[in-house]
């Protein structure tokens, strides 16, 4: 079936590149200047915190500084893809430092992500980060438990728990990379204290700060640092169908920021822009924009685009869940189907 489909699938990059500067393309490392004003946010947040500790205004600092450490994972995400620095070394220290709240090791990370996800995106046997099957569905006990519920509460439960699905996706890949049999001792040995050590790092440093700065310093923050990037991790591909993995247009979705926000898609390196990052991931995502912006011109029927707060709401009244097929999402207890991008749902 793919093999019929491949001519159909329009050869992205290859028309991009005889209409797109050169530059747009190349390689720059001016989003690693955002640590500057992020790392100051942490520190000065938690030296506030604990000279003049109250309960009123820990909660603002927490959220001030969970922002900053999911902006982190930003710089982190694009700095792991190699575009910025080429020394493997450096750019996997880097990495694994703008990583460290989270314990995602850059190890880990260029394996699970940039190969795995980007290498087969929407993949249904292949791509770690895309939601379940409805043969999963049958025998996944929490998932029947979740759809035994009414949509209500099992949308509250799910998005509740945006806040802690990055940190247990992470343990749950380093669960399976140490399983595989494919890896080799070495690279146990290397996804462990890359988790454990960043870890570590961050409840003694807040530990010896104090039991409360453990807490609105580091635990919160943490919480508020997931639901920001799972926000955009879900969006980005939860509203598409299973789908040839060369078909990048048809596998993404990107998502803009609402009117009075949009300051912010600089903050966050232009996340949202995800069609153009998973077309060029090495290229500066503060291009990605523009990139876009000739996607549209030349593929407006295929190109999908819209505001994050409406694709977040679209994730609410929809099942997560695919069909047989893979081109719907199903609710497999009352048996209603949702459309997925290009195959009914406008975006």
């Amino acid at each position: 079936m793919q093999a019929e489909l491949a001519p159909l699938i329009p050869r992205y990059r290859q028309e991009l590149k005889k209409t797109l500067p050169a530059h747009y393309l190349k390689a720059d490392n001016r989003h690693l200047l955002w640590l500057i004003p992020h790392v100051g946010i942490i520190a000065g947040s938690l030296w506030l915190m604990s000279t003049w500790f109250s309960w009123w205004l820990a909660p603002f600092l927490g959220i001030l500084i969970g922002h900053s450490l999911g902006c982190l994972g930003f710089i982190a995400h694009e700095t792991c893809h190699g575009g910025a620095i080429k020394n493997k070394t450096l750019r996997h220290l880097l990495t694994g430092i703008a990583f460290s709240p989270f314990g995602i090791g850059p190890y880990l990370w260029s394996r699970w992500h940039n190969a795995e996800h980007h290498g087969h995106t929407q993949d249904s046997g292949l791509d770690p980060d895309r939601l379940f099957q409805i043969n999963e569905y049958r025998e996944n006990a929490i998932l029947k438990w979740l759809y035994r519920m009414s949509p209500l509460a099992r949308n509250v439960v799910i998005f509740g728990f945006f806040s802690l699905m990055m940190s247990q996706h992470n343990v749950s890949m380093a669960i399976a990379y140490l399983r595989d049999p494919k890896t080799t001792w070495r690279e146990r040995i290397i996804i462990l204290y890359q988790f454990l050590l960043p870890k570590a790092f961050w409840v003694v440093l807040t530990v010896m700060l104090g039991w409360q700065i453990l807490l609105m310093g580091y635990v919160l923050p943490l919480l508020v640092a997931n639901a920001l990037v799972i926000s955009y991790i879900a969006t980005n591909h939860f509203l598409n169908p299973l789908a040839d993995e060369d078909d990048v247009l048809a596998s993404s979705l990107s998502v803009t920021m609402p009117r009075g926000f949009r300051w912010l898609d600089a903050m966050h390196l232009h996340f949202g822009a995800h069609v153009a990052h998973h077309l060029f991931p090495q290229s500066p995502s503060r291009h990605a924009r523009k990139i876009e912006r000739e996607l549209k011109r030349l593929w407006p029927d295929r190109y999908h685009e819209m505001p994050i707060t409406k694709a977040l709401a679209l994730l609410w009244k929809t099942p997560w869940v695919y069909d047989e097929d893979g081109k719907a999402l199903i609710d497999p207890e009352q048996n209603t189907t949702s459309p997925t991008l290009g195959h009914g749902l406008k975006g």
